[in-house]
């Protein structure tokens, strides 16, 4: 048995009533909103935003919330895969690059290189200088995490 002491139970607080979902007022200060003014797609305006993100702050869409969440999610793979396809498009062998902040390890942080080939989906670069674990100064890394240098 357990020589440690048990802590007293704490008291619970007693349940909230259930909030209401946010309810918008047709003309009721509508410069108060909280999406973003650049907010653009098509067939979908502010004030439907806002209400979603309402029901959702408020819980009022509780019983929906791991729909939600895997349609997010789902949707933020796409955007993810899409983006890093487009960095990869435009990376070439012999491009100059510098190393983004999403790379790990952190002292690799802005170091300079020279793409010079592709292993799978990854991008080999030729680091200017071999830094800590990597004494050979290649390295492997997402497309997403380079940087163009702009040829001098």
């Amino acid at each position: 048995m357990s020589k440690r002491k048990r802590r007293p139970a704490r008291p619970r607080r007693a349940a909230s009533p259930r909030p209401t979902p946010l309810t918008l007022v047709p003309g009721a200060d509508e410069n108060a909103s909280t999406v973003p003014e650049h907010t653009s797609t098509p067939g979908v305006d502010a004030q439907q935003i806002q209400l979603l993100i309402g029901l959702i702050a408020t819980g009022g869409l509780d019983e929906h919330l791991p729909t939600i969440q895997a349609a997010i999610g789902e949707r933020h793979h796409h955007r993810q895969r899409a983006q890093s396809n487009q960095a990869a498009a435009r990376i070439e062998i012999g491009d100059r690059v510098r190393l983004g902040h999403d790379i790990r390890p952190l002292y690799l942080h802005g170091a300079t290189g020279t793409v010079t080939g592709w292993a799978g989906q990854r991008v080999v670069v030729q680091l200017d200088e071999p830094t800590g674990r990597f004494t050979t100064g290649q390295i492997r890394c997402p497309p997403l995490g380079l940087e163009p240098l702009r040829p001098e």
